[in-house]
């Protein structure tokens, strides 16, 4: 415990006092994110928020998270850098997509090749259990790019994605330090310390941005803890052999990002564009347009998180497929609501412009 508090206290502060210092360089150097028709900031804002929660979370795992191997952590620093470094890269100079992709992709297989940390075991989902280590390397690669960015397409209002990534690692920690993982509690409530001291200067109105530097920084940490999740075996009731089901739970404490982006997707290919087309479609964007402000649908979204994590938990007694499908369904129709109500509304429009006239 004294090592979570102590993990937690430290990257709290180096990332609140780190803050001001990247505010004060941002605008000296014209570091800014500048304003366009997809986003919703009107002033010259500063970017750079990810080196503040780097610079939190990495000192504080290499003062406290002396509980993790010292071969995993050697490859977790590295690969930590790594990620870092391609996001710092975009925020500067604007890298390609496929460059940022290589960089994301060499990151996680340095952490699932040198450091073995992968998906061993689906545990019977879609009927899959023990992998070999090919598919288990390739699907855990997947997981890592999918996650990764996922998280970072959420990062489009003051907010947001500093307080999803507040939930999800304050979950995973949980489940660690529960289960007897307090190297990775540590690394956990680190990220959470880092968060909490950058959503002070985020959350609306924003005086500054995570950036990709600290929304690719922290969707990775995030993929690391899911995929560690999954190979954390908890019990819950020994007299029944109730294990938790970790792959519903570790998707409903990811489900914000998760959903969104499937939803994304799939609209993008129903009207005939590339998946990876960028629009304004995403649900924080819907929320504001339904007369939302940036606070109320961050609360909104943050709720919907916190609602399946628990959700979930209550149901862990159901068939582990049957859960998956329940958390999946209901997610992607609650996703699909507000895009429902814009429908509705631009309808209602038309119809009182054509009784006007």
């Amino acid at each position: 415990m004294f090592e979570i508090l102590t993990s937690f206290i430290s990257a709290f502060l180096i990332t609140y006092f780190v803050i001001p210092a990247v505010i004060r360089i941002a605008h000296t150097r014209k570091l800014y994110d500048e304003p366009d028709e997809r986003k919703h900031h009107k002033n010259m804002i500063p970017a750079l928020g990810g080196v503040a929660i780097f610079s939190g979370t990495f000192f504080s795992v290499l003062f406290w998270a002396d509980a993790l191997p010292a071969e995993a952590m050697r490859w977790f620093i590295l690969s930590m850098v790594v990620i870092f470094m391609v996001g710092i890269q975009d925020d500067i100079v604007a890298i390609r997509p496929l460059k940022k992709l290589a960089g994301e992709l060499v990151a996680a297989g340095i952490i699932i090749y040198y450091g073995d940390i992968r998906i061993f075991n689906m545990q019977g989902l879609l009927g899959f259990y023990e992998l070999p280590y090919i598919l288990s390397f390739g699907l855990t690669l997947f997981v890592f790019v999918v996650i990764i960015n996922a998280f970072n397409l959420i990062d489009g209002i003051d907010g947001l994605a500093g307080g999803i990534g507040i939930i999800s690692a304050l979950a995973f920690g949980s489940f660690f330090w529960y289960s007897g993982q307090l190297g990775w509690a540590a690394v956990a409530f680190a990220l959470v310390g880092a968060l909490l001291a950058f959503i002070r200067f985020n959350f609306a109105p924003a005086r500054i941005f995570m950036g990709d530097c600290g929304s690719l920084f922290t969707g990775f940490l995030l993929a690391v803890f899911c995929v560690k999740f999954l190979d954390t075996p908890i019990l819950l009731d020994a007299p029944t052999g109730l294990f938790l089901p970790t792959p519903v739970v570790a998707l409903a404490i990811l489900i914000v990002p998760l959903i969104d982006t499937l939803r994304v997707f799939i609209v993008r290919v129903i009207n005939g564009k590339s998946p990876f087309h960028a629009d304004r479609n995403h649900i924080h964007h819907l929320l504001l347009n339904l007369g939302l402000g940036h606070k109320s649908a961050a609360i909104t979204l943050y709720s919907f998180n916190i609602f399946f994590i628990f959700g979930t938990l209550t149901f862990v007694h159901l068939s582990l497929n049957y859960l998956f499908l329940i958390v999946v369904f209901l997610s992607y129709a609650l996703s699909c609501v507000p895009q429902v109500l814009l429908h509705l509304n631009k309808q209602e429009m038309k119809k009182r412009s054509i009784l006007n006239t």
